[in-house]
């Protein structure tokens, strides 16, 4: 009797630890999915600037301008994208010539049930216009 007792006993840890590992493993599917996301919204408004005029880079996609309001609302489809400071980021800075931009776009997104302090974060690094 003591035998079985003992038996059932380590087959219930091999099932709580094969629920575990399930349970890590839909964790790490969903963050791959959602960091997919978060490159495909970052590289999509880094295309979307090559096709604007370079001259309006800073004024149209830095927060305030309307390139950067449409941003953040597609961005919104992540969880957490906007709420509690995580909102994303686009800079524009002068490029490594005179006739070009250099730009960082950053995403943000938060796991469902995780703290603000453990966000995650795509980032992405483009040099726009002409480079003679």
């Amino acid at each position: 009797m003591l035998e079985a007792l003992i038996g059932i006993l380590i087959f219930s840890f091999g099932t709580l630890s094969l629920v575990g590992l399930q349970a890590q493993s839909m964790r790490h599917v969903n963050d791959a999915q959602y960091r997919g996301e978060a490159a495909y919204l970052a590289h999509s408004i880094v295309a979307r600037m090559w096709a604007d005029d370079p001259a309006t880079l800073t004024t149209r996609y830095q927060a305030g301008g309307a390139g950067y309001a449409s941003f953040r609302e597609m961005v919104k489809s992540l969880p957490g994208g906007i709420d509690a400071g995580n909102a994303p980021e686009i800079r524009v800075d002068s490029g490594p010539s005179a006739s070009s931009s250099l730009v960082t776009v950053r995403v943000f997104w938060l796991l469902p049930g995780e703290l603000p302090a453990n966000r995650h974060n795509y980032s992405t690094t483009a040099v726009l216009g002409l480079n003679p």
